[in-house]
């Protein structure tokens, strides 16, 4: 049995880490260095130590990865990056306990938007726009976004990409991986970029812009307002950040695909985004209806603009909010509490149970009561048109029941 090689594991994830240090702290250091607001030190000390750690890893000699300490480094960057960016926080004082300081951090970086702040206008601007800034990076998969520029010779970069994605069934991608991660990356920013112009277009700062824009695009949910995204008033801005939180709870890997084929027919005959989709409208529609019948709004377009938005919202477990939604319809609450729980497409930033696994079990029924029926039919479970093997199906019961 092959065991993992420590000192070319180490090289890796220091790599890994300065490269995503990079990304994460100089954009908040300079804005801090621009705002004079006194936090530099909070960027350039964990900065500082991903270089040390860095630098001790040059001398170490590059080997070849197995898969299996490929896999090993994916899981230690997603434990050790945001150990190091709660640094930031501690360091600023605005989180002084580690155990929260580490949660926050976690948070961002999983896109999950919890978060141990009650006061988040407290903190200054540039440590909000590094908490939002760990959201867009977690979003994209910050181990795919530092693979993509390690060398195709290396397995590491294809164990991540399988490791990262939640995929069922899906096109094999070729194997340029680095060409691949690329291309996702080159999109994922593009998309990013039309959100910040639009938003600034509808009336946004550009510090606003780009901090709902990291966290829409993600599906994170941070914000640098205690009234989240609601403190615009806004329906132009509520509808334009609801599509985007739409298009980043998609298979970032659709992207490739269009990309590819030139076409948006990856994404429209796809089963689970047209499941996910389907499940937007049907649920706004029902919650608009409950919202106007008992009197929550006074006019339908109102009942519709905050019933489209939490709906996005709970569907791609953004958790971004708009008004005060607590005391709605008890339907229209559980309801939410159901599609948070079934979450967004497989392979994107959205969290949850993920639409493919939903699509698995329903299936899964079906088959049974049909072979209830008819004992001596054959039935082969699919999805998204192909056989699923038993070894697969095992896997998905097995995480199921983990999930429950």
């Amino acid at each position: 049995m092959n065991k993992v090689r420590v000192l070319v594991v180490y090289k890796n994830i220091a790599f890994i880490l300065f490269m995503l240090s990079l990304v994460t702290f100089i954009p908040p250091l300079f804005y801090s260095f621009f705002l004079e607001d006194k936090e530099i030190l909070a960027y350039i000390l964990p900065l500082f130590l991903s270089l040390l750690l860095f630098s001790l890893s040059v001398p170490i000699k590059q080997e070849k990865l197995s898969e299996k300490e490929a896999v090993f480094i994916a899981v230690s960057i997603w434990f050790l990056f945001p150990l190091l960016a709660s640094l930031t926080y501690i360091i600023s004082e605005y989180i002084l306990n580690p155990i929260d300081a580490y949660f926050e951090a976690v948070s961002g970086f999983t896109t999950t938007g919890a978060s141990i702040l009650t006061d988040i206008e407290k903190l200054p601007k540039s440590l909000l726009l590094f908490r939002d800034l760990t959201n867009w990076i977690g979003g994209l998969g910050f181990v795919v976004f530092a693979i993509s520029m390690l060398s195709t010779k290396l397995p590491i970069g294809r164990a991540i990409v399988k490791f990262e994605s939640s995929k069922v069934i899906e096109e094999k991608l070729e194997p340029r991986v680095k060409e691949v991660a690329k291309i996702i990356v080159s999109v994922y920013v593009t998309i990013s970029f039309i959100e910040f112009v639009l938003l600034k277009l509808a009336g946004l700062s550009v510090y606003d812009a780009l901090n709902y824009t990291f966290s829409s695009i993600a599906t994170g949910g941070f914000a640098p307002y205690n009234a989240s995204a609601g403190v615009f008033n806004s329906p132009i801005v509520e509808f334009i950040i609801a599509f985007f939180m739409i298009l980043g709870a998609i298979n970032l890997q659709f992207y490739y695909l269009i990309y590819k084929k030139r076409s948006l027919r990856p994404i429209l005959q796809d089963e689970e985004v047209r499941v996910f989709l389907a499940l937007i409208i049907i649920s706004t529609l029902f919650s608009t209806i409950i919202l106007y019948l008992n009197h929550y709004y006074s006019s339908l377009f109102e009942s519709f603009r905050y019933a489209f938005f939490q709906i996005v919202s709970a569907s791609t477990t953004t958790g971004f909010s708009t008004t005060d939604y607590s005391n709605w319809h008890p339907s229209v609450l559980a309801l939410m509490m159901i599609l948070a729980l079934l979450g967004a497409v497989g392979g994107s930033t959205g969290g949850g149970l993920k639409i493919y696994r939903l699509i698995f079990i329903f299936k899964t029924i079906i088959g049974e009561i049909k072979k209830i029926a008819h004992p001596n039919m054959i039935y082969r479970l699919t999805i998204k048109g192909k056989p699923i093997e038993m070894s697969r199906i095992n896997q998905f019961w097995a995480f199921i029941s983990l999930y429950g």
